[in-house]
């Protein structure tokens, strides 16, 4: 089953990776692995952001 996140799900996600990359402690597999999951992850909003964007554009064609 495919989990379905919104974007400021995404993005809390983004900032936890982001915290845990910029740890001391990280090694290097563990920063590739979160670095693979953010690029996810921004793939991922990027296309929500996409989505609402055609949505506005459509009501606002729909107004005129």
């Amino acid at each position: 089953m495919t989990e379905t996140k919104n974007f400021e799900e995404i993005l809390s996600e983004l900032k936890k990776l982001v915290e845990n990359l910029e740890m001391d402690e990280a090694n290097l597999e563990n920063s590739v692995k979160n670095f693979e999951t953010g690029m996810d992850l921004i793939k991922k909003a990027e296309k929500i952001l996409t989505e609402a964007q055609t949505k506005i554009e459509t009501i606002e064609l729909n107004q005129k």
